[in-house]
């Protein structure tokens, strides 16, 4: 039984990203919202905080991996499935941004990006499907997260090749939606608008800290416990998070 308090009790979550700026918000609201959790990101020690804060040891699970590691994800499913015995939500939110002018840009930042932003992400849903697909075959609910950019319909300058990857996972999330829609898995994709800072050209792993923004990670994981909350039958689709006092460009 689940209560208004607690609408994802018995929900097993997996949230690849977890210590990044949105990741740990995502984090805790799925706690606070009572269901169990697998904390996924490649610093064992910001894991370890993160689970302190989140104070709830038989609910959480820390597992240290690097979504561009194939093997590693391959063992974040094995260490969830032993511990909890199934996976019903899983969020992918690992991910880099690096700006510039296309025509300065510096390819080992493109790879960087396409390595975490798409690989990762693509090796990340591919690892996890079959254990949603085994949920929803269960009767249970079945969620996958994905993360997006409201700069890919924006077409934010000086980040071209951010707006491709973000753009390539849209359209992921569309063609799963349809594939395994009717097996009873609902695929969401999340588009939030990311802060930037105030210099030219940001930093790597800028979503795991930037400027303050109205988007916050609070606002972002209320969506996530909503799609995952949400009856049977029912797809949250596409969100776009913006700030309500966003002046049209």
């Amino acid at each position: 039984m689940t209560s208004a308090a607690t609408p994802l009790a018995g929900r097993v979550a997996v949230v690849l990203g977890a210590t990044g700026w949105i990741g740990r918000g995502i984090s805790r609201r799925l706690v606070d919202s009572g269901a169990s959790v697998v904390l996924v990101a490649r610093d064992r020690d910001r894991l370890d905080g993160l689970a302190r804060e989140l104070d709830a040891e038989e609910r959480v699970l820390i597992v240290a991996a690097d979504v561009t590691q194939s093997l590693d994800v391959d063992d974040v499913r094995a260490a969830s499935l032993d511990r909890f015995g199934h996976v019903d939500l899983v969020t992918v939110l690992s991910g880099v941004i690096t700006g510039s002018a296309f025509e300065g840009g510096i390819p080992a930042d493109w790879a960087e990006m396409i390595d975490v932003n798409l690989r990762g992400l693509l090796h990340s849903a591919q690892t996890f499907a079959e254990p949603l697909l085994d949920s929803a075959r269960q009767g249970r609910a079945a969620d996958l997260v994905l993360l997006g950019a409201v700069s890919e319909d924006a077409h934010e300058p000086r980040f071209a090749v951010f707006n491709a990857v973000s753009a390539a996972i849209t359209q992921l999330g569309r063609t799963l939606r349809d594939e395994y829609g009717p097996s009873g898995v609902r695929v969401h994709v999340l588009a939030p608008e990311f802060p930037h800072p105030a210099t030219e050209a940001p930093g790597r792993d800028a979503r795991a800290g930037r400027q303050q923004s109205p988007v916050t990670p609070e606002s972002i994981a209320a969506v996530v416990a909503l799609a995952a909350a949400l009856p049977a039958g029912v797809n949250l689709a596409e969100a776009v998070l913006l700030p309500t006092a966003r002046r049209q460009r």
